[in-house]
Parts: C-alpha cells; sequence; structure tokens
C-alpha cells in the first residue's frame, strides 16, 4: 500500500507529500570504495566527491594538529632564536634573525591567528603552503647568503625541521607542498646569484636537495597509506552501515508479521462483519495511538456504510452531523467526505489542516479537530471494500502508517469473507447497528488508548 500525507485546505484538496530516503553525506558507493582501492592512489584522483572529502579530512586532521601544537611550536622558536640571540655573538646573528627568523616568526603568528578561527579547515591548506614557501624561502636565502658562518648551517637545519614538519607530519598535499617548497629555495638561490653572492651547491645538496628528496619520497608513502586507511574505514563503515539496516529491517518485519499474527487471532473464529469491524479498528486504536476512528464498509454502489467507531460522530460536510441512532442506518458518499481521493487512488494517506469539527474528538467538556487522520483504503485486488479512519491531535508517525498497511490485506479477505457469509449487509435491523468500538476493545485488543 502506498503511503502520502496531504494537507487539506478542503474537502477534497490532496498535496502528496512523497516519501524519499536520502543518502548521508558520509555515504559512499560500495563498488566505488573498492575500485578506489586497486587502483593507483596517488597518481590518480579518487572518483566521485572522495577526493573532496579525503582532502577536506586531511584539512580537519592539520587543523587539528596545528590547535594543538602551535603553543609548542612558538616555544620552541621562542627558545632557539633567544639562545642564539643571548649567547652567541657571531657576525651573521643580525642577518639570520632578518632573513630566516623573522619570516618563521611571521608565519607562526598567522597560524596562531588562524587557529582562532572557527572554520579553520576552510583556510589551512592555502595557508599552510604558503608558510612553507615563505619559511623554506628565508631560512634556504640566509643559509645561502651566509655562507660558511654557524647561523648558515642552523638556517640549514631549519629548511630540514619545516620540510620534515610539512611532509610528515601535517601531510599537506604532495604535490603542492613538492612545489612550493622547491621553488621557494630555487627562488632564494637565483636572487644569490642575482646579487653576486657564490651558491655553495654541494653544501645545498646535503641541506635541503637529499632532505626534500626524501621527505617526497616519505610524503608519498604517507600520504597513499592514509588514503588506503580512509577508503577501508569508510567502506567498514557502509559495510556496518549496511548490517545495521539489515538488521533494522529484520526486526520491523518481525515485529510486523508479530503483529500479523495478532490481529489474525483476534478476528479468528468467522466473526460477523460488525464484529469484525469493531475488532479491527480497536486493534488499530490501540497499535496507532488514535484518539478518534470510524470504519465503513463499502457497498456495491460505492456508498460508504460506518460499520464502527470510536469516540466519533459521523459529519457529512459542514454542518451536517448524523447522530448516533441515525448513524446505523446511513449510506454515505464519498465526495462528502475527505475520502473521495482516498478510494479512487487506493493509497493510504495522512492528512493534517482539517476542516473544523470534521471526525471531531468528543472529551467530557469539549470537542476538539484532529491536527492529523490517517485515510486507509482496504484493496482486495482493485476494489476498495472497506476504509478507515483515524484521528489524533498529533500527527501519525510512519510506523502507525506502516501498522494500518500491515493488516490492510487481511482486513480486505477477511471482510469480502464476512460479506459472503452474511449474505450482504442491508440498512436497518440488529445486524447492522454501528457499534463504538471503544466500549467493547478491552474484551478483544486489551486496554486501548482513550
Amino acid at each position: 500500500m502506498k503511503h502520502q500525507t496531504v494537507v487539506a485546505e478542503g474537502l477534497q484538496e490532496d498535496a502528496l507529500h512523497g516519501w524519499q530516503a536520502e543518502a548521508s553525506n558520509g555515504e559512499y558507493d560500495e563498488q566505488a570504495l573498492r575500485q578506489a582501492l586497486q587502483g593507483p592512489l596517488l597518481t590518480r584522483r579518487l572518483p566521485g566527491r572522495l577526493e573532496e572529502d579525503f582532502r577536506r579530512h586531511a584539512r580537519e586532521r592539520a587543523a587539528g594538529l596545528l590547535r594543538l601544537s602551535v603553543y609548542g611550536l612558538i616555544l620552541v622558536y621562542a627558545v632557539v632564536s633567544g639562545a642564539a640571540a643571548l649567547f652567541t655573538n657571531e657576525p651573521g646573528l643580525k642577518t639570520w634573525l632578518l632573513v630566516a627568523v623573522l619570516p618563521v616568526g611571521l608565519v607562526l603568528a598567522m597560524i596562531w591567528l588562524a587557529t582562532r578561527l572557527d572554520d579553520m579547515e576552510r583556510v589551512v591548506e592555502p595557508l599552510l603552503i604558503g608558510s612553507v614557501f615563505v619559511s623554506i624561502l628565508g631560512c634556504g636565502a640566509a643559509a645561502l647568503l651566509l655562507g660558511e658562518d654557524l647561523f648558515a648551517q642552523i638556517a640549514a637545519y631549519e629548511t630540514i625541521y619545516v620540510l620534515i614538519i610539512a611532509f610528515s607530519i601535517l601531510r599537506l598535499p604532495l604535490i603542492k607542498v613538492s612545489i612550493a617548497s622547491l621553488c621557494a629555495f630555487l627562488i632564494a638561490a637565483i636572487i644569490m646569484l642575482v646579487i653576486g653572492q657564490p651558491v655553495l651547491w654541494l653544501d645545498s645538496l646535503l641541506y635541503f636537495f637529499v632532505p626534500w628528496s626524501l621527505c617526497v619520497v616519505v610524503g608519498g608513502m604517507l600520504e597513499h597509506s592514509e588514503r588506503r586507511d580512509y577508503l577501508q574505514n569508510e567502506l567498514l563503515a557502509l559495510e556496518s552501515l549496511r548490517l545495521r539496516e539489515l538488521i533494522q529491517q529484520s526486526e520491523q518485519e518481525l515485529a510486523r508479521r508479530t503483529m500479523q499474527a495478532d490481529y489474525l487471532q483476534l478476528i479468528a473464529g468467522k466473526p460477523s462483519l460488525h464484529a469484525l469491524f469493531q475488532r479491527t479498528l480497536g486493534f488499530l486504536i490501540e497499535r496507532t495511538g488514535a484518539q478518534v476512528g470510524m470504519a465503513y464498509l463499502r457497498t456495491d454502489d460505492g456508498m460508504l456504510q460506518p460499520m464502527a467507531t470510536w469516540g466519533a460522530s459521523l459529519v457529512i460536510g459542514p454542518g451536517k452531523k448524523l447522530t448516533d441512532a441515525d448513524t446505523a442506518s446511513a449510506l454515505v458518499s464519498p465526495e462528502d467526505t475527505l475520502l473521495g481521493p482516498v478510494i479512487a487512488q487506493r493509497s493510504l494517506r495522512q492528512m493534517t489542516g482539517l476542516p473544523q469539527g470534521y471526525l471531531a474528538i468528543r472529551t467530557g467538556s469539549q470537542t476538539v479537530t484532529p491536527g492529523a487522520i490517517i485515510m486507509a483504503p482496504v484493496c482486495q485486488g482493485d476494489e476498495v471494500v472497506a476504509v478507515i479512519e483515524l484521528g489524533k491531535l498529533a500527527s501519525f508517525s510512519r510506523a502507525h502508517e506502516d501498522a494500518v498497511a500491515a493488516i490492510a490485506t487481511h482486513f480486505a479477505y477477511a471482510v469480502q469473507a464476512g460479506a459472503r457469509r452474511s449474505g450482504g449487509v442491508g440498512s436497518g435491523g440488529e445486524e447492522n447497528r454501528v457499534p463504538d468500538a471503544s466500549t467493547t476493545s478491552r474484551s478483544t485488543t486489551g486496554t486501548a488508548p482513550a
């Protein structure tokens, strides 16, 4: 049985509410994940949105590390530069402080400011690539400019530290940070050539090009491992989600079958049509928490005959309310109710925005229009043999709609069997008295909610 939700502005208005299942942001196609795991993870982008999601994961990881370590980096920077400034008098001190230390200090200040942002992940990648470029440019220029000086060696070591942090700890995008760091050192070398400073290529090979090459290799291995771990974790999460869904579906199917078995046990013994409608309505009132209900038999000429009620009076059109005595012999046209579209489309609907007084909930002190009603046609093949209306102040859940749909087929067979046994239902007589399900449901369905 199809499920729809509509908003009633009049008796026949119906705006459909489609039931849509949306995949969560973290859910991927299993086949795409397996193909990505089998392919090259560094030389080819991951398929679909996997590449962007992995980069977002890497940015979040780098931002988290910086938030934890920025004060430690600042402390190390202050201790090293302060100790060098206080305890050495080498000629290259001022040059080192100006060319190597100052750019790194500015970089650390920018990183600290970025950690104050709530959305640091959005800027962390360009910020860190720029930081690597500026740091390598300053430290490389200081190492080349100072030549054989002590601070040239210190600046050379700093380039190695920056490379290790960038490639092995923060694990920035391999190609981008490789190009940025290499270009920064080459620009520093070009500047030295332009100003006439001799470049010690053998020394720079040892303190930059060899460490840079090793860091690129190690960084590639780490990124490959991280990409594989990311894909495997997503695949495991997807499989776990599928397993939970299967378990949930099995539990729902078990609950559905249990409910159907309870209903079949309730209507066993070939009850009369009125007893059948009465028990069915009471059963659904109990299972859905409805506060009002009506059950109709559809006659051969398409009219609706009320067969059972729960705390309701039949209303035909605006302001036309039948008394309990009239209800017993009433034949209602579907067009005089909200049931016309439901019967025509043979689909279960939940409707809100009801006309004032429709299927009203009667209490000791007042009469209240339901906040929502479920209208369920009971179909045998393409033929609607009965209709059930349930109402309550709050909306019905999807589980409540499923509960009504779960017994509809069994109810349809029972209605047809009961009609054949009784030879049809006419008007008048004791057999056609409309029982109130609220007066007898305790004996057939347990205690139903009032």
